[in-house]
């Protein structure tokens, strides 16, 4: 059986449910005294829980026993180019979270129209989408995103590292079947493209250049399937 799920946090013994979580658990959900919930404490926990008491404001829930939940055992971090509309990003947090991403990096490439200042109003929504995604798809913490950074100031040391370029016609994800990572970091371009300049300094510093099909993908597409192929490798 499933039940709601809810983010929390302890109060001596008990965990409690306040400002929004409250008013989607009372409210919206409907949810009374003696129903079980289960609760992340976003300290690497989950706890099937009994509503012992509801408050003016807080929920009381009483922990019956911690929950098992699988995590993956290795670490993906997404290299994005901002498009000219931010909004389009609103509607990606979402699914790269339920996907296993671990770390959302902004980048301002040179086909990228907007500020780095245009970003970083947009942190704290990305962050709230996040946040709430992990209830959903059980993620034991949110998505981490880091304020945006310039092309030419990616620097990651992750043990495979690849850029997916629309004008790679050779190398292939497929290509890297049979060999073991532990983490990866991918960057993707926006509805521009990468500049040649930008690829070769991508690959000086590590990075492999890969194709994602003979079709130009939206920028949308090209985040679900590249992150999709890359787990189908970590995975191995």
């Amino acid at each position: 059986m499933s039940y709601p799920l809810f983010i929390g946090k302890f109060e001596d013994d008990f965990l409690v449910l306040t400002d929004e979580e409250l008013h989607h658990a009372v409210k919206v959900r409907r949810l009374k005294e003696g129903d079980k919930i289960e609760v992340n404490d976003l300290q690497g926990n989950i706890y099937l829980g009994e509503i012992v008491k509801i408050e003016k404001n807080k929920a009381i829930v009483r922990p019956i026993k911690k929950q098992e939940i699988k995590t993956p055992e290795y670490k993906i971090t997404l290299y994005q180019c901002m498009p000219n509309q931010l909004s389009k990003i609103d509607d990606i947090i979402e699914p790269i979270s339920q996907l296993g991403v671990d770390r959302f990096v902004p980048v301002l490439c040179k086909n990228s129209a907007v500020k780095q200042s245009d970003v970083e109003k947009k942190l704290l929504k990305w962050e709230k989408i996040a946040l709430n995604s992990i209830k959903q798809c059980r993620r034991l913490y949110p998505l981490s995103i880091d304020k945006p950074i310039k092309l030419s100031n990616i620097n990651n040391y992750d043990d495979l590292k690849v850029v997916f370029y629309e004008k790679e016609y050779v190398r292939k994800t497929k290509d890297l079947i049979g060999k073991s990572y532990q983490n990866c970091s991918i960057v993707i371009g926006n509805e521009g493209g990468f500049e040649e300049f930008e690829i070769k300094e991508l690959v000086s510093k590590g990075f492999l250049s890969l194709s994602l099909g003979d079709y130009i993908l939206k920028m949308e597409t090209a985040i679900i399937v590249g992150i999709c192929q890359i787990k189908m490798i970590l995975e191995r």
